[in-house]
């Protein structure tokens, strides 16, 4: 649920404010009302030089740390210069170490030779000339018109020299220009840059684990400092600049803390309930199981101040469309034992809540595992005793199934629109959406008589919500116009209901899909890995490997589709039918970094 806000307004004398900003930061309460955007040249630098802390620690996190940790004397900003200028003679290095290597690499098939003799034959009088060319381009008659010797050959290249007196010969190759260093040379100097650079990474290796300490201190630091100056630039100055007045958002449940503290500091102030048209910042308060969900709703966007927050009503289906996608016991046990791992080695609250919210994932895999009878890809319908309990049997029960849940969501999505509808605006502005959702339910009737289920005994009842429904979408889409201006209307708009419906449920087919696809590829390492088994002495052990493997890959594929495909229902068919507005603003006090 989306809490409720209110609104506080201070009034304060001008040399106060200050002291009176470090208070409230410090309370960490209030949302601040922007009143400008104005930024000032210390508000720039300080962003900058948080840019530059992110960056290096962006860094630092990739270095693999030394077992001892390196101290420092150097203030923090100057160390953040001596890394930056570390990272530059780096990267200068490994530039330098390429085009050492590209040189290396052109010289090598010429072997190592002494400059100094080339030199000394052409001053005698015998030119030397140095070539290369593709092997099936070199002209044995080369060798009769001229004094050629082959050096060697490499990938296809031949790599000769021509010996002269007089003019050059003409040669339809390449010839080839020697560097200023020898090959011996250029080895030394690639040797050496080598031990420079992995002297860096050895220094980087050494401080990583205190400059992020100190790193992290400083992002703190500033943070706090630029939040403050910000604030400070979002009071409205009144009575000739001697009075600030500044405002702030605060939710119902916080409310208490803030009134003691303005009652302690005796501070002149006003406070209002939230409009709509003043546009308040979003608090999302939900209960444990809903509070899982949170982060995926906000992928999408935060709802608006009057909307309806989603997220304690996506969260059931979320999970049970995972679940439909990885419906098979031994996978949903799998998850479940990863997640309480990787829950017990998490360092922070954060990462442990989304390894709770995955924990619901194996567990929605375990129950639709038993559903449809899979374990690890082998059908548990064949078993005796447990086969008689599966629910669903066969590939036909199944696509039906994600087709109602597809019904299921898209008329629980129209029933959240009824409700907003006639909050906000009127019980007469919800009778169309009510209308809507009387016409596509009696459609999903009769759709599931086309799949074999037998209506017969509500079938004579249909015609009434149908024309009910028609009715109410045709007269009811515009309250207060005139009704032919409401039929035309209701005409257009019965068009993008039929055609959006059908859109609609038939994206709810990816559920089948994806479940079915996951247990045929579990059957097909089954019956791979079976074959395998047969293999003498070594069978059983190949048996394992490759289950291991194969099943491996299966889960992550169905653990990526699985999360991917239900968001997709989420954010466009549900959120849709549910008359969702967005984006929201995320409600942010005005506090001291803690990051």
């Amino acid at each position: 649920m989306i809490e409720k806000m209110k609104k506080y307004t201070f009034v304060l004398y001008h040399l106060e404010y200050e002291e009176f900003l470090a208070k409230l930061q410090g309370l960490g309460l209030l949302h601040i009302i922007r009143s400008t955007e104005e930024k000032t040249g210390s508000l720039l630098k300080n962003k900058d030089l948080l840019q530059e802390y992110a960056e290096a620690l962006k860094f630092l996190s990739k270095v693999e740390q030394a077992e001892s940790k390196s101290g420092t004397n150097l203030p923090t900003k100057a160390l953040l210069n001596q890394i930056n200028k570390a990272r530059e003679e780096k990267d200068k290095l490994e530039r330098k170490l390429e085009v050492l290597r590209k040189q290396i690499r052109d010289l090598e098939p010429w072997g190592n030779f002494d400059y100094d003799l080339v030199k000394k034959l052409r001053e005698s009088g015998v030119g030397i000339d140095f070539y290369h060319c593709l092997k099936n381009h070199y002209q044995a008659e080369w060798e009769e018109e001229h004094t050629i010797k082959i050096i060697g050959e490499r990938s296809g290249i031949l790599y000769f020299v021509a010996l002269y007196q007089g003019e050059s010969p003409a040669l339809e190759a390449d010839k080839f220009s020697f560097h200023q260093h020898t090959l011996e040379e250029l080895k030394q100097n690639s040797i050496e840059v080598e031990k420079r650079i992995e002297a860096v990474k050895e220094y980087f290796s050494s401080i990583a684990a205190t400059a992020t300490e100190l790193f992290m201190s400083e992002i703190t630091k500033i943070t706090t400092e630029y939040d403050f100056e910000d604030a400070s630039l979002q009071a409205v100055k009144e009575a000739d600049d001697h009075l600030r007045v500044i405002s702030g958002w605060i939710p119902l449940s916080k409310e208490e803390g803030l009134m003691e503290f303005a009652k302690k500091e005796e501070l002149i102030h006003f406070s209002s309930d939230a409009r709509v048209e003043e546009n308040p910042p979003i608090s999302l308060k939900n209960g444990w199981f809903a509070r899982l969900f949170e982060p995926i709703s906000k992928m999408y966007m935060l709802p608006k101040y009057n909307e309806f927050d989603l997220t304690p009503f996506l969260a059931p289906f979320f999970m049970l469309f995972f679940g439909f996608c990885n419906a098979d016991v031994g996978y949903g046990i799998a998850i479940v034992a990863l997640a309480l791992f990787l829950k017990w080695k998490a360092k922070n609250d954060t990462m442990k809540g989304i390894m709770n919210l995955v924990i619901l994932f194996g567990i929605s895999s375990i129950i639709m595992g038993f559903v449809v009878g899979s374990l690890l890809g082998y059908d548990l319908k064949e078993l005796p005793v447990v086969g008689e309990k599966i629910l669903i049997r066969n590939n036909d029960q199944i696509f039906n199934f994600a087709l109602l849940l597809g019904v299921i969501q898209i008329l629980f999505g129209i029933g959240i629109a009824i409700v907003k509808k006639i909050h906000q605006s009127g019980f007469m502005h919800g009778l169309s959406e009510f209308g809507t959702f009387l016409f596509i339910a009696t459609l999903s009737v009769f759709g599931a008589s086309q799949l074999g289920t037998d209506i017969s005994a509500v079938q004579p009842y249909l015609k009434y919500p149908l024309w009910g429904g028609l009715g109410l979408i045709l007269l009811f889409n515009q309250p207060g116009k005139n009704p032919l201006i409401n039929i035309a209307s209701g005409l257009w708009l019965l068009y993008n209901i039929v055609t959006g419906f059908f859109g609609d449920i038939l994206s709810y087919i990816r559920l089948f899909a994806l479940g079915v696809s996951s247990a045929i590829l579990g059957f097909v390492v089954n019956s791979i890995g079976a074959q395998m088994s047969s293999i003498p002495w070594v069978g059983p052990v190949i048996f394992f490997v490759f289950m291991l493997f194969g099943h491996g890959l299966n889960l992550a594929l169905g653990a990526l589709s699985g999360f991917v495909h239900p968001l997709r229902l989420t954010f466009v068919e549900f959120f849709k039918n549910a008359a969702f507005e967005g984006p929201g603003m995320a409600y942010k006090p005005f506090s001291k970094s803690t990051k």
